[in-house]
């Protein structure tokens, strides 16, 4: 975070002529959930996403329960679930891991599950994942499963960005599985 000033010495490290960098990474969104002051109260009451992505940020109590909220367990695997943009939407489950060779152990798993699990690169990630498809399958037969996708799909439906509304509102008309749950 900079702020410009015609002083910027006295502000912090000086990043130009006219700007001072007062926080960095984690520290810089500390500074904003600071500022806030009791107007966080009122974004949280709220749900603002960019006031989530803060708290996220700077909280790692909030950071492990949305984290627990939104997670499945597959095959022994803890999975976090993402909705996903695309033609019409879809919704996915995911596992990250630093190490190839994990990734790959997780994904024989799953394939023992009888799914078909994805593997991707994301920058210094692998990521596992399984698509609606499986999710649908894993929901028929484990009401645990379904719960946890139904609870996740009314949350994103009433608290999501505009985006994950309006895909979260297409799945559960498309399956009305995870209405009846």
């Amino acid at each position: 975070m900079s702020i410009a000033a015609k002083e910027p010495w006295r502000l912090g490290l000086v990043a130009s002529t006219y700007e001072a960098v007062v926080a960095t990474g984690r520290e810089a969104f500390v500074k904003l959930r600071e500022a806030a002051g009791v107007y966080g109260e009122l974004l949280g009451l709220l749900k603002a996403h960019k006031w989530i992505y803060i708290k996220l940020a700077t909280d790692d109590n909030f950071k492990a329960a949305l984290k627990q909220k939104n997670s499945i367990t597959v095959a022994g695997v803890v999975m976090y679930l993402e909705l996903v943009s695309g033609r019409g939407g879809s919704l996915i489950a995911k596992y990250f891991t630093r190490d190839l060779g994990n990734a790959l152990a997780v994904a024989d798993k799953l394939k023992a599950a009888g799914l078909r699990p994805n593997i991707v690169r994301s920058n210094a990630n692998y990521v596992v994942y399984i698509a609606t498809a499986d999710l649908l399958k894993l929901a028929e037969r484990d009401g645990e499963i379904r719960r946890t996708i139904a609870l996740y799909l009314a949350e994103k439906v009433k608290n999501g960005t505009p985006r994950q509304r309006e895909i979260a509102r297409k799945l559960l008309q498309r399956h009305p599985l995870f209405l009846s749950s």
